[in-house]
């Protein structure tokens, strides 16, 4: 029975968040941290989703005293938003590409990440799903641009279904891997050849909204102040310009500049938390290049630069000790891989 495993990386937005979707440039790149998405075709119509080590919260415990066991009851809101992701990913890729099969499939997401974190974790799930689906119905290599490009854009049909409103950044950027500079209105992920490697560390805080609430959140606030939000969006825009421009020229502290600016408009649209605020002033205050909230809001990731290695591990200690979970120190020029020990990894998945 054919089997697939594929490797994804996730996210981390440096410049542009909320401002992509309305049609403005943005600045992404992958980081080494990875989801795995595992599957087979079976026979039955049905979808089996096993999760292993994704942080899914339980509503309620149910504890017998008499026979000393208990029962976690889940948080039906949270998976059916995470399963979301795969389900209508499926459903797009066979009426997209025209699959006739009436079978059904077997998967299985490994992470270490909880959805939502910020860091791209819906869009990696929507790649692999649909790089997943690609593979079990036809014998294409994914490495071919055209085949990638169809991937990104069913990927981001399927954050669009899911989202309501979505840019094709996250997406494009996850399936092409290395540090992009997108284009939402063609849509195109230009790669941005950086001198050097950026010293920088990608953390996340817990996220109290999702993306969609949250892209909602400013499209609202656009509704009842147009002409001062849309000035807003273009001024990141213009930062996003900026920054591409001092990357290519390896200028990090007028790039930390930009990056304390754009937080700054960020709080301005409303979607930057409380504990982000405080992390972010705390490592400026210690020396950082720049700091800013990075992707949706409302907590989730966040994106410093520093000086050097050992700086960088410095800032690294600061926002742990201030109850963020530091993920990554350097960017990934990679997009998702297949992986070569397909034969170990469905062995033991429920049937």
């Amino acid at each position: 029975m054919n089997v697939i495993s594929i490797k994804i990386p996730v996210k981390i937005t440096l410049f542009g968040e909320h401002a992509v979707v309305y049609n403005k440039p943005a600045i992404a790149s992958t980081i080494p941290v990875f989801i795995n998405i595992l599957g087979r075709s079976i026979k039955e119509k049905k979808l089996i989703i096993e999760f292993n080590d994704i942080n899914i919260p339980t509503k309620k415990v149910v504890l017998d005293k008499i026979t000393n066991t208990y029962v976690l009851v889940p948080n039906e809101i949270y998976i059916s938003r995470f399963i979301s992701y795969i389900a209508t990913g499926l459903d797009i890729c066979k009426n997209e590409l025209q699959i006739t099969d009436e079978g059904g499939y077997e998967i299985r997401i490994e992470s270490t990440l909880p959805i939502g974190a910020g860091l791209g974790t819906s869009a990696a799930i929507s790649v692999g799903t649909i790089a997943l689906c690609v593979l079990l119905s036809y014998n294409k290599d994914v490495e071919d641009p055209s085949i990638r490009k169809i991937i990104a854009l069913l990927a981001w049909k399927t954050e669009q279904k899911v989202q309501g409103m979505a840019s094709p950044m996250d997406t494009f950027t996850i399936t092409y891997g290395g540090l992009r500079y997108i284009k939402p209105w063609i849509p195109e992920a230009e790669y941005i050849n950086s001198p050097n490697q950026l010293n920088i560390i990608v953390g996340y805080t817990p996220k109290k909204f999702t993306t969609a609430e949250l892209v909602k959140n400013v499209k609202n606030l656009k509704v009842k102040e147009e002409k001062i939000i849309e000035k807003l969006l273009d001024i990141i825009g213009e930062i996003v310009e900026e920054a591409r421009d001092a990357i290519i020229k390896n200028d990090v502290e007028r790039l930390g500049t930009l990056m304390n600016v754009n937080h700054g408009v960020l709080e301005a649209l409303g979607i930057v938390s409380l504990d982000h605020s405080y992390i972010i002033k705390t490592l400026i205050a210690a020396g950082a290049l720049g700091a800013k909230t990075s992707g949706a809001g409302g907590g989730g990731a966040f994106i410093a630069l520093a000086k050097n290695k050992i700086h960088a591990t410095l800032l690294k200690n600061i926002a742990e000790a201030l109850g963020a979970r530091i993920v990554a120190m350097e960017l990934y020029e990679k997009g998702f891989i297949i992986n070569n020990d397909s034969s170990r990894v469905l062995k033991d998945l429920i049937v």
